[in-house]
């Protein structure tokens, strides 16, 4: 008995055995049929003659598709489980503990009264904007 899930693997193997076009929507190197995450973010091709050539990275500039590391279901991975994906984490491995007092947009530690001190980590949560501080955030 095939169970349901098993359907769209069966048609991706079938294709490829018949010579049938597999597509790839999205690029990222997982058929559209086992694609969880059709709509996977790519980097921008830039031409070889692009005016600032010299401030990006080479690699950018190579033939080929590009295109943010996915797993097998076509999903950007999210390394410290924050909620947020690598491409889009500032802080792609922050630890349990840096992560436990919030995350900001950025998928950096939460920083609530912007002293220069993740929440996490501060001690003295309302110091004034502005104000030098140590290490755990309280006026120097």
């Amino acid at each position: 008995m095939i169970k349901i899930i098993a359907l769209p693997i069966l048609v991706v193997q079938a294709a490829m055995v018949y010579g049938a076009a597999i597509t790839d929507s999205d690029h990222d190197g997982v058929p559209d049929a086992l694609d969880k995450c059709p709509d996977t973010v790519q980097l921008k091709k830039l031409p070889v003659d692009f005016k600032y050539a010299a401030a990006v990275n080479p690699e950018r500039l190579e033939a080929g598709n590009k295109a943010h590391p996915v797993d097998k279901n076509g999903c950007e991975p999210d390394s410290d489980g924050d909620g947020v994906v690598n491409s889009q984490d500032y802080c792609p491995q922050d630890s349990k503990e840096a992560l436990s007092r919030g995350i900001a947009e950025n998928g950096c530690p939460k920083h609530s009264d912007a002293d220069g001190t993740p929440d996490y980590r501060d001690k003295c949560p309302n110091t004034p904007k502005g104000v030098k501080t140590d290490k755990y955030g309280c006026q120097l």
